[in-house]
């Protein structure tokens, strides 16, 4: 779910692990960036590219990044799946099984982090539960019951976080 901690653990996963990291989420920015859309239109992108091209569309826009990474990487963390189809897509690309890991924190958690953080599509985008609704409604709660690793990550400190990922990783 959005704002619990994936980007953290990824990061943790770089530099400890010396994964990779594929950020759908920058990827949804950067082709946002190529076509002029403003960032409180973040929600209605998604779901339109979703409409057109399928559930796995994010992972279709992300697909020629992780091709790139793949050349020259073994080890990869892909942030920001929502979905099912997308996991299937990037099995399907690579090859590979994919693992599926969920970093869980409570809503009020995340809405405490919304408020710290104040990004710019936190700030001008959908409301905190109308992005929730948005993020089940395609699909991420199949990808979390179905997880192959859960991190819990409810007011832990950095370092609590970090010896999570170095036991698990």
């Amino acid at each position: 779910m959005p704002l619990s901690g994936k980007t953290t653990v990824a990061k943790l996963m770089e530099e400890q692990k010396g994964f990779t990291v594929l950020d759908m989420g920058d990827i949804v920015r950067i082709e946002m960036d190529k076509r002029e859309i403003p960032v409180e239109d973040t929600g209605k992108f998604v779901n339109s590219l979703r409409e057109e091209h399928g559930m796995d569309a994010i992972a279709q826009l992300s697909t020629p990044y992780l091709e790139e990474i793949i050349q020259e990487k073994e080890k990869i963390v892909i942030t920001g799946m929502r979905g099912w189809n997308e996991k299937q897509r990037f099995e399907k690309e690579t090859g590979e099984e994919i693992e599926i890991i969920t970093v869980w924190a409570s809503r009020k958690t995340r809405k405490q982090r919304r408020q710290d953080r104040q990004r710019e599509e936190d700030v001008k985008g959908d409301k905190f539960h109308e992005r929730d609704l948005r993020e089940i409604k395609n699909g991420v709660g199949k990808l979390i019951a179905l997880s192959d690793h859960i991190i819990k990550n409810d007011n832990n400190s950095l370092e609590e976080l970090k010896n999570k990922v170095t036991e698990r990783f």
